[in-house]
């Protein structure tokens, strides 16, 4: 049929000559637990933020949210073009923002599961390596605060309490590798192995708009600082997953699944099949990190401590060993933002997931929770902790974000951004626990 400009039926095109009998198309299935997805949604209500949840054994994405979001109803028939606009000017919310494949954020303290594995790779570190806190990390005139004096720790105590000191400490004994010869070329390693867990590489999934993060290279530091000006210390807040790093919801999803896979994945994705035709290739194939698997179990058993007695400790699910790990990024026009990965079982876990709530404090104070959920929901679609779970339904920290818009901008200087590029020349602010 011929329309017009305004959309009117105008007759058969060359009188029906290509007219053909109209066929069913193939069937399009979907990797999404609708159920979850759904209580996924309901979880996150007056939050701004996502939840990202994947089976580790096959890279289906199980859930996917965004939020805040909108109600598809929005955009069909005559309303859409005015709805479409409302949307698009809506600065606060912004709800056509995927935040779960376009959000960077720090990462945070989640990022020090990926220290612990690539120091274990380099030689630097044991689970036996013990170093002293005494409630800061100190080189020359660097200072990096932790939360407490937690005294001397070896590796699997200083994930469950995600020691700032200890990490800091790992981090310089990888770039001070004496296999290399500079920083800059031990940077370069430390910088492949992060590349392998998908942070700076945008991933190749079935969906549009997904972002690489943010991962620095040696020239980046070279033109900041100048060729051999800069050092292990000048870096050191990527140490605790802060200064450059930038990760999306999806990459922190996928590391929480490598880590519960002992080192292996499949590409996240979100068709399972297309008619009779089964996932696409390269989603069926199984991709390394390259850090043997051997060093996973220590860093597993640390992350199961985090929920057991650490930094997670009230978000526990009873009669399921999930690991877990919290992040609290710094966010430099507000209130810090709260981030959790997990996956569960311990063994040959079932889901893995990330969960990041914008200005939401600490790790364990919202994302942490929220994981927990999804993982009982997915794993015993029940859920016994009713107490947790009226508090995470009726909690609301998007207040935070519109005190945050709404606030008079603060002027910052090239040596306070939010990226924290000058962390080297003052002392950090107080980099929480989790």
């Amino acid at each position: 049929m011929m329309f017009d400009a305004m959309n009117k039926e105008v007759g058969d095109y060359q009188n029906g000559e290509f007219d053909t009998l109209p066929q069913t198309g193939a069937n399009l299935t979907c990797t999404i637990d609708a159920n979850l997805q759904a209580y996924g949604e309901k979880l996150m209500q007056n939050k701004a933020g996502s939840i990202v949840a994947i089976d580790p054994q096959t890279g289906e994405i199980l859930a996917l949210v965004s939020s805040p979001y909108y109600d598809p109803n929005m955009m069909v028939g005559s309303v859409r073009a005015k709805n479409y606009a409302k949307l698009l000017q809506d600065s606060i919310d912004v709800p056509l923002f995927n935040r779960a494949l376009m959000a960077m954020y720090p990462p945070g303290s989640t990022f020090k599961t990926i220290e612990a594995l690539i120091g274990q790779q380099e030689g630097v570190l044991n689970e036996k390596t013990s170093y002293s806190c005494g409630g800061a990390f100190h080189v020359g005139n660097v200072s990096v605060a932790c939360d407490a004096a937690h005294g001397t720790l070896q590796l699997e105590k200083a994930i469950a309490l995600s020691c700032n000191t200890y990490f800091c400490n790992v981090f310089m004994s990888i770039m001070k590798n004496k296999k290399y010869n500079s920083t800059e070329e031990a940077f370069a390693s430390w910088r492949r192995y992060v590349n392998s867990f998908g942070i700076g590489v945008r991933p190749d999934i079935d969906l549009p708009s997904a972002l690489r993060g943010s991962l620095p290279t040696e020239n980046y530091y070279d033109k900041y600082h100048g060729k051999g000006h800069w050092k292990a210390a000048t870096i050191i807040s990527l140490a605790i997953g802060q200064g450059e790093l930038g990760v999306t919801p999806l990459q922190l999803a996928n590391q929480a699944a490598i880590i519960g896979n002992r080192g292996n994945y499949y590409l996240p994705h979100i068709i399972r099949s297309i008619g009779d035709e089964p996932t696409i290739k390269k989603y069926a194939t199984k991709h390394f990190v390259p850090i043997d698997p051997q060093y996973f179990d220590i860093v597993a058993d640390g992350m199961c401590d985090v929920v057991n007695d650490g930094t997670a400790a009230a978000s526990k699910i009873p009669g399921i060993v999930m690991c877990g790990k919290t992040g609290t990024a710094q966010n430099p026009n507000g209130r810090n933002n709260s981030l959790f990965i997990a996956f569960a079982p311990k063994d040959n876990p079932r889901i893995a997931i990330s969960v990041v709530v914008e200005r939401g404090g600490w790790g364990a104070e919202w994302a942490a929770p929220i994981a927990s959920l999804m993982i009982e929901k997915y794993l015993n679609d029940t859920i016994r902790r009713k107490d947790i779970e009226e508090r995470m339904l009726e909690g609301n920290t998007l207040q935070y974000l519109a005190e945050e818009k709404t606030a008079p901008k603060k002027k910052h200087s090239k040596n306070n951004s939010s990226q924290n590029k000058t962390a080297h020349k003052r002392k950090h602010k107080k980099e929480d626990a989790a």
